[in-house]
């Protein structure tokens, strides 16, 4: 994100003070605030930064709020995987597309990487939170120990 932020400041500098800009910057700086948005999510699962219904999991028995954590993970883990495979295909279908963007000139498919690369970090971190929260025994079972683990 701040070499993002760097290269919009140098245009700006560029386009004011001299009267030029950098053709390209307005393209990269948007596809670099994509990448760091979607790496930041993918943090955020490692992290547990993302919103979640905390409250009832909290309040039931450890043993109800373990198993209810878990089919929770579950559902995110089959619809990280399902959308990494989706990734995956239009990174394929964007290969042989061979468009090149015009700015960067650099094919699209690099630009898109983005997507499967953090699916992929984000479904292997939701899948390591689930096999913790399995290892993890009833009675030490705590959502944030076992959600906002670093």
């Amino acid at each position: 994100m701040s070499v993002a932020t760097i290269v919009a400041f140098i245009n700006v500098i560029l386009r004011y003070a001299f009267g030029a800009s950098l053709s390209w910057a307005g393209a990269l700086t948007s596809y670099l605030f994509i990448w760091s948005a979607l790496f930041g999510a993918a943090y955020g699962f490692r992290t547990g930064m993302h919103i979640g219904v905390t409250f009832l999991i909290q309040s039931i028995p450890p043993k109800f709020g373990k198993w209810l954590l878990c089919f929770n993970l579950i559902i995110i883990f089959i619809f990280l995987a399902c959308f990494t495979k989706w990734g995956l295909d239009f990174i394929k279908f964007s290969i042989n597309l061979k468009q090149i963007d015009i700015d960067l000139r650099i094919p699209f498919w690099i630009i898109y990487l983005c997507v499967p690369i953090s699916l992929i970090i984000s479904t292997y971190q939701v899948l390591y939170k689930l096999v913790l929260t399995i290892k993890t025994p009833v009675h030490e079972f705590d959502y944030e120990k076992v959600m906002k683990e670093e």
